[in-house]
């Protein structure tokens, strides 16, 4: 049997976790001296509220190798001939794939491998859904290898950020674009996809970097949500928009990670999809 173990910042609740029998690793944030656990969907509101009242910037930190060995020890103990598959925020984003690396490596004689997903947080947690739907379907571990190269290559993700205060604090975007942006209201569309983050416009005002983001999906996909950082209130109008271009009957709203989140910024929205392969 292939058992998952993947870093908190998938964005797996305690529920679906248990449900699916998959491990969790926790990242830690800190603001000033206190500390956060990242943990599961359900512990992140408090931290996300200390943040937005914050005046200063949050750090991140990537678990320990131990912390790994623990998961999957665990995993060993429930069934010693588990084949065990680790999965990991993308590592143009955090230095966990390498943590991971060291884990997996003690367990020789053993299926133990670890992975960088290239993705993040709502794309980290479909490429994670589809890949344990089909375990759970009896694919072989060399399978989800195979899948898993393929996932990488379709799923992108768009986003619009709030402002451009955090971006520039992690040197995303410079300095001089964030203070002019934040003043004039220019609003760069972003996309992450095949472990490149890139700027494909720049527009005045969120409407118009929605409608760029939208414009920019591509013309079939598999799946489609959408997701916020922090704050939805600028949710319902990228879910109308979408509606309306695509008349789908539901789209789902997922939160982002606050490893993601501190990076990019409370208030920003985005769009998650998998092409379809046609």
């Amino acid at each position: 049997m292939v058992r998952f173990i993947v870093d908190s910042t998938f964005g797996l609740t305690r529920e679906e976790a248990k449900a699916r029998n998959i491990e969790v690793v926790s990242l830690t944030l800190l603001i000033g001296d206190k500390e956060y656990t990242e943990g599961y969907r359900e512990d992140w509101d408090g931290f996300y509220a200390d943040y937005a009242r914050s005046k200063m910037g949050a750090k991140t930190s990537q678990p320990s190798p131990e912390k790994f060995t623990e998961a999957i020890e665990r995993i060993f103990a429930e069934d010693e001939n588990s084949e065990i598959m680790i999965l990991t925020i993308a590592d143009r984003l955090s230095g966990t794939i390498g943590a991971a690396r060291i884990a997996a490596a003690q367990y020789e004689g053993k299926r133990v491998e670890a992975f960088n997903s290239n993705e993040a947080g709502p794309s980290a947690l479909l490429l994670l859904r589809e890949m344990h739907d089909v375990a759970t379907a009896g694919a072989t571990f060399d399978e989800l290898v195979d899948m898993l190269e393929d996932l990488k290559q379709r799923i992108a993700m768009q986003f619009v950020p709030a402002t451009l205060t955090e971006l520039a604090r992690g040197g995303r975007v410079n300095k001089l674009l964030s203070k002019v942006g934040n003043i004039l209201k220019i609003k760069p569309v972003f996309e992450f996809a095949k472990n490149e983050l890139s700027i494909y416009a720049k527009t005045l005002g969120l409407n118009r970097a929605l409608d760029a983001a939208i414009a920019h999906l591509p013309e079939k996909f598999d799946k489609l949500f959408v997701y916020y950082i922090g704050s939805d209130k600028n949710i319902e109008p990228l879910r109308e928009r979408l509606f309306r271009k695509f008349g789908l009957e539901r789209i789902e709203v997922e939160p982002m990670c606050p490893v993601g989140g501190v990076h990019i910024g409370i208030g920003t929205v985005g769009i998650v999809t998998l092409a379809s392969k046609d």
